[in-house]
């Protein structure tokens, strides 16, 4: 059985259990503490050079590393990837788009407000929100077209995107401004083997 490295609040490591349960792949979940710095031991720095999580080690003993990277190694062959090369590209365009453009501008605000820094960080956060909330129109006018990223069916872009959006209110995003997202939200926790972040909470 493969095994999962994460944390229990990362949105990244999310990601990855929800496309897991969704394809109905079994895996072992373990759970680091990256408050005590379980991610940089020579152990762990032996299965992700870059020291953080999620990490799944195959049952190989190979490990994949990235969210995305991991997202795309388990779509392969499903209908959550398409096989036309241009489709392909759409798709992937997104999780681009995530890392790059938006996931920062949301997990960070959550973050400072997890660990009590909000007030410190006052300007800090004002800044990543005015950014954040510019990244969120695109995917606003996206959902007003269709009902997922790519089309009329869930992909693999909608699992990219989704944990760090359905996390952003925890930051102070209102996300009721947008009704498209927020229906978009809706459809995704419909999906079979759909979890919170904390199952039972």
């Amino acid at each position: 059985m493969i095994k999962l490295y994460d944390s229990r609040l990362s949105g990244n490591s999310w990601k990855v259990r929800l496309l897991l349960r969704h394809l109905g792949v079994p895996f072992q979940r373990k759970t680091l503490n990256l408050a005590e710095g379980s991610h940089k031991t020579p152990d762990f720095t032996a299965r992700n050079r870059f020291q953080r999580i999620p990490v799944v080690e195959l049952e190989d003993g190979c490990h994949l590393t990235e969210s995305a990277a991991i997202l795309l190694y388990f779509a392969e062959g499903t209908s959550l990837i398409p096989s036309d090369p241009v489709e392909r590209a759409k798709v992937t365009a997104w999780l681009f788009y995530e890392q790059a453009d938006l996931m920062r501008f949301l997990a960070f605000p959550r973050f400072y407000a997890m660990t009590g820094q909000s007030e410190a960080k006052a300007d800090v956060i004002a800044h990543y929100r005015e950014v954040g909330e510019a990244a969120l129109a695109p995917l606003e006018r996206a959902f007003g077209e269709h009902g997922w990223l790519h089309g009329d069916m869930p992909s693999v872009a909608d699992f990219g995107l989704y944990p760090y959006i359905r996390l952003s209110a925890e930051g102070g995003y209102d996300l009721a401004q947008w009704p498209a997202i927020c229906g978009w939200l809706t459809r995704f926790e419909a999906l079979s083997g759909y979890e919170p972040l904390v199952p039972g909470v």
